[in-house]
């Protein structure tokens, strides 16, 4: 019998693609979403389910083997810090709370390179504010995952995200190797691979 999956953040580049290879993998029977609107693709295994973020903690416990997080927003979608940390942090924690509270024993947060309370970046502070968050519930499995700027098709412009992208490209690979650009899919695949290897 194979797996199920809940996935958060499937209507970004990462999570698009997680979704993609969840659902062409034999491993798994069971993959749902959590999101605010429709997503716009269907796959045999794949069960939709437009939420409430707010209201996380409201919905049934059911039980997955496994959640993977790419949930984030930017500060520009966001407006303000107040609504960034909601979608990032609260957000986030409120699902790996429910998740942990539900019986599942696997959590795969997509957090950021860099990633440090300390860091005089607010962005970098709120990520590893999350990581720590989740990390102190107490998962029998957690992965953390701090890919580079990622590739991809985006409903929303970031030209300075482009920019970046296209000089670290540039750079010389043993140097700067790690900061180097993956594409959502490249991400996608290092996470269903990490867990396929490790059962």
């Amino acid at each position: 019998m194979g797996k199920s999956a809940l996935v958060l953040g499937a209507t970004g580049v990462v999570g698009r693609e997680l979704v993609r290879e969840l659902c062409e993998s034999p491993c798994y029977d069971e993959v749902e979403v959590w999101v605010r609107r429709e997503i716009g693709f269907c796959r045999p295994k794949l069960r939709a389910r437009i939420i409430d973020f707010e209201g996380i903690s409201d919905i049934v416990p059911h039980k997955f083997d496994e959640i993977f997080c790419a949930l984030g927003t930017t500060m520009k979608q966001a407006g303000s810090r107040e609504a960034f940390l909601r979608v990032d942090v609260d957000y986030v924690y409120a699902a790996a709370k429910w998740g942990k509270a539900a019986g599942v024993q696997r959590f795969v947060l997509v957090s950021s390179p860099g990633a440090n309370e300390d860091s005089l970046s607010f962005y970098l502070r709120a990520k590893e504010q999350i990581e720590r968050r989740v990390s102190e519930l107490g998962f029998d499995s957690l992965q953390i995952v701090r890919p580079p700027i990622i590739l991809g098709e985006r409903s929303d412009a970031r030209l300075l995200e482009r920019l970046a992208a296209a000089v670290f490209k540039l750079l010389p690979a043993c140097a700067f190797g790690k900061f180097r650009p993956l594409s959502g899919a490249s991400i996608a695949r290092c996470e269903r691979d990490f867990w396929l290897k490790i059962l």
